[in-house]
């Protein structure tokens, strides 16, 4: 019997549904919203739409507050947490993504998604406008009811968003795509930036704030936006771990006081070229010679590994964290195998924020993930392995090569020592408060952020957008008046 059961899948996903902030806006309002769609009601669209929307914080900094409206998101939440509400001038909100795609799925049906909202077809073309046109509407009542000054989603080319991002720029409101998806291997570079310029339309919104030059580039490249509307100002998320590693340098840092190894499970799909569709199948095929480009003898032998670990070294924690969708669940099933039963030892977590399983580990072990980067600006232990699909010709260039900031484990023997090695050394009872060169190197090359103010660059280029908007409307009303102030009492 498999350690995670479909029906728990399906369980996780209820729950979390649930539980998520503002989803329980979307689905109590999910029947009205699609009647104001499809019946051309944009006020009642926009007053259900500021109904589901919370407040994440106040303005800490004395004056006028900027508020931001941002569309959450796994990583993006992050980002923004530790950018414009660390900042202290912004008030921000929170509208579920979900309410967007109730009113989009109004107008599109299953006919668009991410990947393919740019198609040569008169009926879906007619079919965007029309969707923008209403939500011309919906802002039109939606901007003053919430006096937005800005906001803020997480990845440029969300098809829900596309037209809302025109309809607020429309009315002079700067969106702001905070791109978190940018960890793009040499192997896959060419593959993204023809997806984006083929599937994808050029961005809606004002401006796209990068992890690395490297998205950056593709970006360019592809045409989703002029250079100078694109910026690598780095992954904001790196900046608490940056913070923590100064203030706890030389401090014990571990969890409970044992040996601990964290190993980030990982998917045969992790990293490789791939196109998410809607529908059962989730996914597009691709060409057979990218169909071959998969880890799926690496994701294995590195949960074999991981067990085997566990089994030798029983006074190491060893710590299997994974994701919660299913593709993570399969590939945690596929490396636990059948009736599985963990050694004492051993602990297996799905989901959930990792930040204090990451400072508080000895070592971590993954790929293709940002987790290894947070790591490197906790001044954590990275051990990458380097063998099966990672050695091999065809595969190797898609993956994230962390040059000497990691240790390289060159089979799954060797991974399993060198882990030993690190947890059984303790470095978490007193790490450094300066990282490595390589370190540097690797944070630089990949997020951008080697410094810990990644947060500061992405709030800088927000507020910017801010105060000409504000400048804008003050000169628009300044021409209005006729030049002259009115006067408050």
């Amino acid at each position: 019997m498999s350690l995670i059961s479909g029906f728990q899948i399906v369980r996780r996903r209820i729950v979390g549904m649930a539980t998520k902030p503002g989803m329980f806006g979307v689905m109590s309002s999910k029947i009205l919203l699609e009647f104001a769609a499809r019946h051309n009601f944009p006020r009642l669209a926009a007053w259900l739409l500021a109904w589901q929307v919370q407040t994440v914080c106040e303005a800490t900094v004395p004056g006028k507050p900027a508020v931001a409206l941002t569309l959450p998101k796994s990583g993006f939440a992050e980002d923004v947490q530790n950018s414009i509400v660390r900042d202290g001038r912004f008030k921000v909100l929170r509208l579920h993504r979900k309410a967007l795609k109730v009113i989009a799925n109004c107008f599109f049906g299953a006919l668009v998604d991410d990947n393919n909202y740019r198609q040569d077809d008169a009926a879906i073309t007619a079919r965007k406008m029309a969707y923008r046109d209403f939500m011309i509407g919906v802002c039109r009542h939606l901007i003053p009811r919430l006096e937005l000054d800005v906001a803020m989603t997480a990845n440029f080319s969300f098809y829900a968003e596309q037209e809302f991002a025109a309809a607020l720029d429309h009315f002079g409101v700067p969106v702001v795509a905070m791109h978190k998806e940018c960890m793009k291997t040499p192997g896959v570079e060419g593959f993204y930036e023809k997806t984006y310029r083929e599937r994808k339309m050029p961005f809606r919104g004002r401006m796209i704030t990068t992890y690395n030059e490297i998205e950056r580039r593709i970006e360019i490249n592809a045409g989703v936006a002029p250079a100078d509307h694109i910026v690598a100002t780095g992954a904001p998320r790196l900046d608490r771990f940056h913070q923590w590693r100064r203030e706890h340098a030389g401090q014990d840092q571990s969890l409970d006081g044992r040996p601990t190894v964290l190993f980030m499970s990982f998917n045969e799909k992790t990293g490789c070229p791939v196109l998410g569709r809607r529908g059962d199948d989730r996914f597009e095929a691709l060409d057979p010679e990218l169909e071959k480009i998969n880890w799926a003898n690496l994701a294995r032998n590195c949960h074999g590994a991981m067990i085997r670990l566990a089994q030798k070294y029983p006074q190491i924690h060893v710590i299997i964290k994974a994701k919660n969708h299913v593709l993570a669940m399969e590939a945690l099933n596929a490396g636990l195998g059948e009736n599985f039963e963990p050694p004492e030892n051993l602990e297996v977590l799905v989901g959930g924020n990792s930040f204090d399983l990451i400072v508080g580990c000895d070592v971590i072990c993954g790929i293709n993930s940002g987790s290894l980067f947070e790591s490197l600006a906790a001044n954590v232990d990275v051990v990458s392995p380097h063998f099966d699909e990672a050695a091999a010709p065809l595969t190797a260039p898609y993956m994230v090569d962390l040059g000497e900031a990691a240790g390289r484990a060159d089979s799954a023997d060797e991974l399993v020592t060198m882990m030993a090695e690190k947890a059984l050394a303790r470095p978490a009872k007193s790490r450094g408060a300066e990282l490595s060169e390589a370190a540097c190197l690797a944070l630089d090359q990949w997020v951008n952020n080697s410094d810990g103010k990644a947060g500061e660059r992405v709030s800088r280029v927000i507020m910017d957008l801010v105060e000409e908007r504000r400048q804008k409307l003050a000169a628009k009303e300044s021409t209005r008046t006729g030049g002259v102030q009115p006067v408050s009492g």
